[in-house]
C-alpha cells in the first residue's frame, strides 16, 4: 500500500529509497492532466524505513501546502 496526499491541484506519493545502509524519504509530486513528475528527497538519511517515511510524510504535507499557496518550488 502506498501513502499519498491529494489536493485539487497536486498529488504527492510517499515512499523511501535505500542508499547504502541508510533510508531516505522520497516524495513524488504529480500535477496536471498529463502529469509532470517531480521527485523530492528528504535531506536527512535515517536508520530505519519508519523514520524515513515520517520525514517523507512531513515533506508531502509541506509540498501540498506550498502548492496550495502557489509558491514556486
Amino acid at each position: 500500500m502506498t501513502d499519498f496526499y491529494a489536493s485539487p491541484d497536486v498529488t504527492a506519493f510517499v515512499s523511501t529509497r535505500k542508499v547504502d545502509s541508510w533510508h531516505v524519504g522520497v516524495v513524488t509530486v504529480l500535477q496536471g492532466r498529463r502529469p509532470t513528475r517531480v521527485e523530492e528527497e528528504c535531506l536527512a538519511p535515517r536508520d530505519t524505513t519508519t523514520e524515513a517515511l515520517q520525514d517523507a510524510r512531513r515533506l508531502a504535507c509541506e509540498v501540498i501546502a506550498a502548492w496550495r499557496d502557489k509558491v514556486k518550488l
